[in-house]
């Protein structure tokens, strides 16, 4: 059985169709790639996974659960994380507050009660440990205290990776992680996220546009063009594929 299983999702949006009968599996302990050209549907996807959007019809199915019958907060605390392409940390927080955020899903407090001080002194604490660890892991120790405004756009990529980590999650969602990032920061985020995919025993979906990273990170690649599933496989059959050529470089398949 597939860890996350997607059946003939199909998303509307005024009659614009976003997602069209899309299916495909990801297995656990899999790193699964979601490529194609801009306008895709590549986070339309992670939307609904995540409930930010509905589809319009078709299933989501996490650890044999059907997401599509979940709040957000509910698919969060069924060990479904993400991050976003557009960086959303909050600003006026430290790094560490930040990272703690992710964590309230899987905790007694929440963080309506954290934010007035209502929540346990000991679950507070381990909260605090565990995000400090977490930032240590991703060599992020030195930013703990300061807060996220003003920092490098490579290194708040890391945190946003260090706040979804700390909902303990099954899946990890990461949309467009090496976006901004320079080669360097590319490869380096690529060999952590091997290692966190290993010690945390995460299975990850990744949307990304590069394709360095894409190809060598991933045991499987879906590609999407205008909302439809044109290939799946391993990135060396995708890559060699007539079709996915002809979306990238638009030639006729």
């Amino acid at each position: 059985m597939a860890l996350l299983e997607v059946r003939e999702v199909r998303v509307e949006f005024g009659g614009i169709v976003a997602l069209d009968e899309l299916s495909f599996d990801v297995e656990a302990h899999e790193v699964c790639a979601l490529i194609g050209p801009n306008g895709a549907g590549k986070t339309t996807l992670f939307n609904c996974v995540s409930r930010v959007y509905t589809p319009t019809r078709g299933s989501i199915r996490f650890v044999e659960r059907e997401l599509t019958h979940m709040e957000p907060h509910e698919v969060a605390a069924a060990g479904v994380a993400r991050t976003f392409q557009n960086i959303a940390l909050f600003p006026k927080l430290s790094v560490l507050e930040n990272v703690m955020c992710g964590a309230y899903s899987q905790s007694s407090v929440g963080p309506v009660r954290a934010m007035f001080g209502l929540g346990s002194a000991r679950e507070e604490r381990r909260l605090r440990d565990d995000a400090r660890a977490l930032l240590k892991q991703l060599s992020l120790e030195q930013f703990a205290d300061g807060l996220a405004a003003g920092l490098p756009y490579g290194t708040l990529k890391r945190v946003e990776i260090a706040r979804a980590l700390a909902s303990a999650p099954r899946l990890l969602l990461l949309d467009e992680p090496a976006g901004g990032l320079t080669h360097r920061e590319v490869d380096e985020l690529a060999s952590t996220l091997r290692s966190l995919r290993d010690q945390f025993d995460l299975t990850v979906v990744l949307v990304e546009h590069h394709m360095g990273m894409v190809m060598g990170l991933s045991d499987k690649v879906v590609v999407l063009d205008l909302g439809r599933k044109i290939a799946e496989g391993t990135p060396g059959e995708v890559s060699r594929d007539e079709r996915v050529i002809a979306a990238y470089l638009g030639t006729e398949a």
